[in-house]
């Protein structure tokens, strides 16, 4: 082998076995080719699926082979332009060439890779949050994407190239379809680069989130290298998970690919969670400042927290009517005029993304309110969104364990017990609120295990999925509030059967200086022999109160299911849960519950109360 290395170079010091062995086993020859150490396998395999990322046979799974097939190649002279190895893998390349500097590699001419380099013009890395979307499967927990910054500041942001790493869904498949693909691998994770205004556009105006910037303190050299390393992923594909090989987990990988500082994606080993991913950067000390960007939606919102009654109704007028503009705030002041007209273009372009549609009518209304709004010399003055005083990446951390210890009472009879709980991700409405989106509730692989004082240890609860949105009206928006929740459960009682349940519920959520009141409309399917036909299909209110205090958390929950097939038991409960934060990561629980059982035989009833400790990690 080292033969045939200096026929091709003309090298007098080549390495031999032994020393290529020991640079396979570098931990950045690893990065550059996503080599992991799979949990299950016990061994080091790559993570890209592409056979065309490796250029030996077995480069999937052996890095020294793949290490010296790459060598091999890179030493080839008298290529073709572009059709070297030097011009497809160049990060590679880039890196043998700093380990072996006593090699006369002979560079090949890659006027292709130059070109797109020189278009990039990168020289500074930005990575970008866009914050959570909860109506949205692949949005849930946010998403994260990397800009390419050129070295004029002057210039436009949105001019500047992003990389971005997605699942490569099929446009036909419903959401319900999505959310399974992209949990089981169903999907190819693709790397692409486009220009920053692309994702921009779709994010902060088409799906109206908030975004978050945070400036990494990268070299130009790992910049440089970054870029070539893009180059050589961009064209292959990864198999894409929901909950660990994800859009955050693959930009890690990549930027440990670009720097020896850099060792973010080992710590990510069963779930990554963006905001987790975010923290790794500022536990590596790689940030080098924030900057947030409201979205066009929250700088609707908080406009129309700064005028009068008045201005929001002519606002909203002047698009919902075809009366004539100057009419409809013709009784406004100069100043009251100026921001009705400014306020109602935010509104236009919010139904529009509403929407998602061309909508003629609405295009000619909105040019004519621009038109309006650049006749009058008069300034709105509205404030800027204020940057949040919590960043969400300073919220509590996205695992939860809990000890909690209490009593079930029932016909007279009370038993103790004392559960351990453990959730994988992410937040519920009563977790500590500070950096989470108000009213929102995402959980995922929640196991509750109870110990009986004298019935042993049993499976309380397992959630699959439990979301919640109790996003709340306001004068322009009118969301929908919904929940979706299945997984298996028991009834409260030590001689309750687990069941399994899916559970989903529609309706409004309003928000008030007390706090946020919603009301729903829940079907519930329960499945299990305890139920008559082995199921109950059941309908009916869903109703409660919620605060949520950086200090103090608090719900109050009533749930009524009248309507039923399967199983002719009536079941309402009322529940009453607070939560006192001892830390950013500590909490003291309280929780009373009673639940009711009617049938034709009468109603009976089962109580709870109960005081547990979580702790966030």
């Amino acid at each position: 082998m080292a033969a045939s290395f200096a026929a091709r170079a003309g090298a007098t010091s080549l390495p031999d076995d032994d020393a290529l062995q020991s640079l396979a086993e570098k931990p950045q020859w690893a990065h550059l080719l996503h080599y992991r150490l799979h949990p299950l396998k016990g061994r080091h395999l790559s993570q890209n699926d592409s056979p065309e990322f490796f250029l030996a046979a077995d480069g999937k799974e052996d890095p020294a082979a793949e290490l010296k097939a790459d060598l091999n190649a890179f030493l080839q002279t008298n290529q073709a332009d572009d059709k070297s190895a030097q011009c497809q893998f160049p990060a590679r390349y880039h890196w043998l060439k700093q380990q072996l500097p006593d090699v006369a590699f002979t560079d090949q001419r890659c006027p292709a890779f130059e070109e797109w380099r020189d278009e990039l013009d990168a020289h500074a890395l930005t990575l970008i949050f866009p914050a959570s979307h909860i109506n949205s499967p692949s949005s849930m927990y946010g998403h994260t994407l990397v800009r390419m910054d050129r070295a004029d500041d002057s210039r436009s942001k949105l001019l500047a190239y992003s990389v971005n790493f997605a699942a490569n869904a099929d446009p036909t498949d419903n959401e319900l379809v999505f959310s399974y693909k992209g949990l089981s691998g169903g999907y190819p994770g693709v790397v692409s680069v486009m220009p920053y205004y692309v994702k921009t556009n779709e994010y902060q105006h088409m799906e109206y989130r908030d975004v978050w910037e945070y400036r990494l303190n990268f070299t130009e050299a790992e910049v440089a290298q970054f870029v070539r390393h893009i180059w050589e992923t961009k064209d292959t594909y990864y198999d894409y998970f929901f909950f660990d090989e994800n859009c955050s987990y693959r930009l890690l990988a990549l930027l440990d690919a670009s720097s020896e500082r850099a060792d973010l994606a080992e710590a990510f080993t069963y779930k990554a969670v963006p905001v987790d991913t975010i923290r790794a950067l500022w536990q590596n000390d790689l940030v080098e400042n924030t900057e947030y960007r409201p979205s066009a939606a929250s700088d609707m919102e908080f406009k129309s927290t700064q005028v009068n009654d008045d201005v929001l109704a002519a606002a909203q007028a002047l698009v919902d009517s075809d009366e004539d503009i100057e009419s409809l705030i013709a009784g406004l002041n100069a100043q009251d005029q100026v921001r009705a007209l400014e306020l109602s273009h935010a509104y236009a372009r919010y139904l529009a993304i509403k929407k998602k549609q061309a909508n003629p009518v609405l295009r000619k209304r909105t040019l004519a309110l621009l038109s309006a709004r650049a006749k009058r010399p008069a300034t709105a003055d509205f404030t800027d969104v204020p940057m949040p005083a919590v960043r969400d990446d300073q919220g509590h951390l996205t695992s939860r364990a809990g000890l909690w210890g209490g009593q079930v009472s029932a016909s007279g009879e009370t038993q103790a017990y004392s559960d351990l709980s453990w959730r994988i991700a992410y937040h519920d409405v009563l977790d500590l609120p500070s950096g989470f989106v108000p009213g929102s509730q995402i959980q995922m692989g929640q196991w509750d295990l109870r110990v009986w004082e004298d019935e042993g240890v049993k499976l309380q609860r397992f959630k699959v999925v439990d979301v919640l949105s109790l996003s709340h009206q306001t004068y322009f928006q009118r969301p929908v509030a919904w929940a979706v929740t299945a997984g298996a459960e028991r009834f409260l009682g030590a001689e309750a059967e687990l069941h399994g349940y899916l559970k989903v519920a529609f309706g409004r959520a309003y928000q008030t200086a007390l706090g946020r009141w919603y009301g729903l409309a829940e079907t519930q399917l329960l499945a299990d022999n305890q139920f008559e036909d082995g199921y109950q299909l059941s309908f009916g209110p869903r109703v409660g109160w919620l605060l949520q205090h950086e200090q103090v958390q608090a719900q109050v929950e009533a749930n009524w299911q009248p309507l039923n097939t399967g199983d002719d038991t009536v079941r309402r409960s009322l529940r009453a849960e607070g939560g006192y934060a001892l830390g950013q990561n500590l909490q003291l629980r309280l929780k009373a519950e009673r639940q009711l059982f009617a049938t034709d035989a009468g109603t009976a009833g089962v109580s709870e109360v109960s005081a547990g400790m979580q702790w966030y990690f």
